[in-house]
């Protein structure tokens, strides 16, 4: 967001190899696509993609981001469970009458992040936290995924 000529690069934020903390923690879908995983050293995401741009990470802007996503989310329900930094699983089954269906519920959040906090996230529906977690790592960026327990 904050460094708009990264866009369309391979791109990390890592921790501080001299302070022993040169692990990715995390990385764009480019260097992804090389392999680069969360939580492997520097040097072995390097290997994999030697163009990759290491930035440091910034916890304070990202916990206040964390914090207004999170404001979001309980706009439309206190049944939130954080799962990590930046992902959380929610129960929005007793808020239908409310706020509408799940999809439109989803889409409403994702339209919000995207206009109040500039930032684009894939949603996993469905009928409990582990296909719900595996929807939304099916299509990113963007997305909102559904798997039915009908279909699944």
């Amino acid at each position: 967001m904050e460094r708009p000529e990264l866009k369309g690069k391979a791109v990390a934020v890592g921790g501080d190899k001299k302070l022993r903390h040169g692990i990715i923690l995390a990385k764009t879908l480019l260097a992804k696509s090389y392999g680069v995983k969360t939580g492997e050293a520097i040097w072995q995401a390097k290997v994999k993609c030697p163009d990759l741009i290491i930035i440091p990470p910034n916890y304070d802007k990202y916990l206040r981001i964390s914090n207004l996503a999170q404001k979001i989310y309980y706009s439309y329900t206190n049944q939130v469970e954080p799962y990590g930094m930046d992902e959380c699983f929610l129960d929005i089954s007793g808020q239908l009458r409310l706020f509408g269906s799940p999809e439109k519920i989803a889409y409403n959040i994702k339209e919000r992040m995207k206009l109040e906090l500039k930032l684009t996230v894939s949603i996993g529906l469905s009928f409990n936290k582990v296909f719900a977690k595996l929807a939304s790592d099916m299509r990113k960026p963007d997305f909102v995924t559904i798997i039915k327990k009908r279909k699944f």
